[in-house]
């Protein structure tokens, strides 16, 4: 037997429904007594209690009832439905959605409105389901509600730890991406979900639209940059809900709708937002700046409030997640130095196999572009530092200079990061990330133009002088002299003699030895990612021609005939791998510049 309190909240719970019901019989509109009678419906002590449902099959063509969304600040507001009919299997088996068109505040001018996902419905006390789906180009407010029958199913969900480290990518086929959305004007299909973005830079949004919009997002230009996260804001059925993609010093958050909230538990949308199951995302209230009217399909404006918890489960028929739970996002710094900036930036994006890439690449191209510019002359020095969680850590260094070379560097730079976000090995699970940047705004390339020997056929353990011209960008050739001390245990024969930049020995030695550059573990993953050459460093290889193998990673490069055949023949796989040549010496030296070709020659050795 409930308690007099309890007794007392169903009663006042359901008399202030009938209050809100009566009043829109009467003036089609929700006044100031309504709102707040609905806001009081949203105490924390009454959203606790089992919510009241109603089945699709009790419902019949012509019932009203109304729903809670928010269509301005953080106010909840309602809106008038009216049943046209349940749509028998529209999700899949026995997976129905409810038919209905709705009216009042904006919606007879916006049409449905992307960010309401999640708006509860009621009918006669209890709660229908969420507003979800809807047409393209449709003229009236006609839409679809997923049953909150099925929503609940998600939020009872158990939600384990997701698993990120595995190395294939999402491949968004043409059936995965009408499931997701853009399946046409004449399909119904989710209602979508708005990114609010502000303060990234024309290239940024680029990336995001690239990365979110085959999922199902629009990416949107919102007023306020940083979450407003000291903004308080009611958290019950017809709020707004964000899920926030990007924090910190940019901010890029999902904007939805709370359907239930009960028992430290919530749900909302109505429809999946990436459709990835078992997930870890922040979730925030949401303040909304403005509704916008759209001939394809209207949307809310809106920026993150306070973090209410965290989205653990992302399915069909909507997301769920726990109140007061924390969301485990990657810290990415970038510390950027200029003639005309000493700054840094701190920002943390969602850890998702296929997403932390580009969204980290988004903020970084937003820094450089805002900040400096992508195009025209400049040098760069990018720093990269990778911190895993288990105390190692990647180290990168690279120099870039060209008219395009900061945009290079930007895109460029999270390719280790890829790399280990889709790997096979376990063990590599990162940390944090932080790029040091420092840009110019003149060029330093120079050319490799030409390559001299002070003579053509040396001996074994001869010292052999070797003279590279380099040609700076419009400036005067520069000479660097190097010295070569020839092995004296060398073997007579054809030798080639190849001058490069780092970044092009890396190319020489990749078509060398290709099972080289195949990683065998983790730790020799660490390795091919740390070896990355600088582009201005001059390498000088002597290389001599020839076929060879490696087994197990050990190379053998000067094989006998009959050793060769043998291992020609062999069936075995996954131990065996072909090297084309052997290098016999290599020497590095540092240079003032980025350098651009390469130059060889043909020599002979001869006997001592």
């Amino acid at each position: 037997m409930p308690g007099p309190c309890i007794a007392f909240a169903f009663f006042y719970r359901k008399a202030l429904q009938k209050a809100v019901q009566t009043a829109l019989r009467i003036t089609g509109r929700p006044g100031a007594l309504v709102v707040l009678a609905l806001l009081l419906l949203a105490t924390p002590s009454l959203r606790a209690q089992p919510v009241a449902i109603i089945e699709p099959d009790e419902l019949r063509r012509g019932m009203r009832g109304f729903g809670l969304t928010t269509f301005q600040g953080t106010e909840i507001d309602t809106f008038e439905v009216e049943i046209l009919g349940v749509m028998k299997g529209a999700l899949g088996p026995r997976m129905d959605l409810v038919l209905v068109r709705l009216s009042g505040g904006p919606l007879e001018h916006t049409g449905l409105i992307r960010g309401m996902s999640g708006s509860p419905v009621y009918i006669d006390d209890r709660l229908v389901g969420a507003v979800s789906y809807g047409w393209t180009f449709s003229k009236d407010p006609i839409g679809a509600i997923t049953p909150i029958s099925y929503m609940l199913d998600v939020a009872r969900r158990e939600s384990p730890a997701p698993q990120q480290e595995y190395w294939r990518p999402v491949e968004l086929d043409a059936e995965t991406t009408r499931l997701l959305g853009g399946r046409g004007a004449s399909a119904l299909e989710p209602l979508g979900t708005p990114v609010s973005i502000a303060g990234f830079s024309p290239a940024a949004r680029r990336v995001l639209r690239e990365a979110l919009e085959p999922l199902g997002m629009q990416v949107l230009d919102s007023p306020a940059g940083q979450a407003l996260s000291d903004q308080q804001a009611p958290f019950a059925p017809g709020a707004s809900l964000g899920v926030q993609l990007i924090r910190g010093d940019r901010s890029a958050t999902g904007i939805g709708t709370v359907t239930w909230v009960g028992d430290g538990r919530f749900v909302g949308f109505g429809h999946p937002m990436m459709l990835k199951g078992a997930t870890n995302m922040p979730a925030t209230g949401a303040y909304i700046h403005q509704v916008i009217p759209n001939q394809v399909a209207s949307f809310k404006l809106g920026t993150a409030t306070q973090a209410i918890g965290a989205i653990q489960q992302d399915r069909l028929p909507g997301i769920a997640g726990a109140l007061g739970a924390a969301s485990d996002m990657l810290p990415v710094e970038v510390a950027l130095r200029s003639p005309a900036t000493d700054a840094r930036f701190h920002f943390e994006v969602l850890r998702d196999r296929d997403l932390s890439a580009p969204l980290a690449r988004s903020v970084l191209l937003t820094v450089l572009q805002s900040t400096e510019k992508l195009f025209g002359d400049a040098t760069l020095r990018l720093r990269t530092h990778i911190a895993l969680k288990d105390g190692r850590a990647l180290a990168r260094q690279q120099i870039y200079s060209g008219r395009v070379a900061i945009m290079a560097a930007a895109l460029e730079a999270l390719q280790p990061f890829n790399a280990l976000l889709r790997s096979p090995f376990s063990g590599l699970a990162v940390d944090s990330l932080r790029f040091d940047v420092e840009v110019g705004e003149t060029l330093a390339q120079a050319r490799i133009a030409a390559l001299r020997l002070s003579t053509p056929n040396p001996k074994a353990g001869q010292q052999l002088a070797l003279q590279v011209k380099l040609q700076p960008y419009r400036a005067e050739p520069i000479t660097e002299r190097v010295e070569l001390n020839l092995p004296s245990d060398l073997e007579p024969g054809p030798l080639v003699l190849r001058v490069g930049s780092g970044a092009m020995s890396e190319a020489w030695e990749a078509e060398r030895r290709p099972d080289a550059f195949a990683p065998r573990d983790a730790e020799h993953l660490l390795e091919l990612l740390g070896r990355e050459g600088a582009a201005d460093e001059l390498v000088i290889e002597l290389f001599r021609p020839g076929a060879g193998f490696t087994i197990d990673g050990r190379e053998l490069p000067a094989l006998p005939p009959s050793a060769h055949a043998v291992l020609a023949a062999d069936r075995s796989a996954g131990r065996l791998g072909p090297v084309q040549g052997q290098v016999v010496l290599r020497q590095t030296i540092r240079t003032d510049y980025v350098l651009l070709g390469e130059q060889s020659l043909e020599m002979t050795l001869r006997k001592p």
